[in-house]
């Protein structure tokens, strides 16, 4: 898995953007590209895998909300919940934030925009992809602010990071071993 920022992560006046390129390898016999495709493209599954299940809640066909677990930032802690949407489109799992409340952060948490796309995709023995996350504001223009955010961010996608190491990659595995008749849940 690559765990690094892309090059010239984006940021702008009212806004501080973070990319991570994403590689994870799958040790796995069986997993062709095209099993892989068929495992992504079951589009609930991967994403239940990927997020903590208890705090995934179907909203409707390829829409959810999820509750993090809280986000320490200086002395507050911070409760993302999160709009996601997700879907199977030109052989790639994607998936993004369709809204967000920062709980935690008073009134501030309403002038803050977050945000998520990523993207994954079936490679030659490996999950490859890209996850973006924004955080959006005028009161990123306070000294100091971009800096926090930025730390802010990186954590979010150490986390998503984690997350793809450990339960999708544990879930991939065992779709791959099974004998991937469970296409249910595709979105």
């Amino acid at each position: 898995m690559a765990n690094r920022a892309t090059p010239g992560a984006e940021e702008n006046r009212t806004g501080v953007v973070r990319r991570r390129e994403l590689l994870i390898p799958i040790s796995v016999p069986g997993a062709s590209q095209e099993r892989l495709s068929a495992y992504l493209a079951l589009v609930d599954r991967p994403l239940t895998a990927l997020l903590a299940r208890e705090r995934l809640r179907p909203e409707g066909p390829g829409h959810w909300t999820y509750r993090s677990n809280p986000h320490r930032v200086l002395h507050l802690e911070v409760v993302p919940t999160l709009a996601l949407a997700a879907r199977w489109e030109d052989g790639r799992l994607r998936v993004g934030s369709t809204g967000c409340r920062l709980a935690g952060l008073g009134g501030w948490g309403d002038r803050l925009g977050f945000r998520l796309k990523a993207t994954l995709e079936p490679a030659r023995d490996a999950v490859a992809g890209w996850a973006e996350v924004g955080l959006d504001s005028p009161l990123l223009n306070a000294p100091g602010a971009r800096g926090l955010a930025g730390l802010a961010l990186e954590n979010v996608l150490d986390r998503m990071e984690r997350r793809l190491s450990r339960g999708f990659l544990r879930d991939a595995a065992a779709w791959l071993r099974e004998d991937g008749s469970d296409q249910g849940g595709g979105g």
